[in-house]
């Protein structure tokens, strides 16, 4: 068991992902059980993940990205940029909070909520990077 509890933030993020990956299941398989079995997951792995309960692996991304002709960067940000085009209509007419609502992952300084920001490195040149 982790020592420290994870940022509320995270959690929502997980929510995001498994919401992702329902919508765009959905439209290639309607059918949860045999999905996964395509995948290679147990049916109740897919659907923690598809509730936000469970983190999916990167292993699991990448096996969705290449099955469901989507880019991680959809699973994990929300972006359709360089998704199946015709998979990126139907989720953007099916689910229009993709493109008029989507939320940042991150602030402006590239942390996450609820995180302290990476130390920076010193260089060669005792300057900080």
């Amino acid at each position: 068991m982790a020592k420290n509890k994870r940022p509320a933030a995270f959690g929502d993020i997980q929510v995001e992902i498994g919401q992702r990956i329902m919508w765009a299941r959905e439209l290639v398989e309607p059918n949860r059980a045999e999905f996964a079995r395509t995948l290679g997951i147990d049916r109740s792995s897919l659907c923690k993940i598809e509730d936000g309960k469970r983190a999916p692996s990167v292993f699991v991304i990448l096996d969705l990205a290449h099955k469901l002709r989507m880019t991680t960067d959809y699973f994990l940000s929300g972006s359709i940029i360089g998704c199946d085009g015709e998979m990126a209509a139907r989720l953007v007419k099916e689910h229009p909070a993709l493109v008029a609502g989507r939320r940042r992952i991150g602030t402006a300084d590239g942390t996450v909520p609820g995180t302290s920001p990476l130390p920076r490195r010193q260089g060669d040149d005792g300057h900080r990077r």
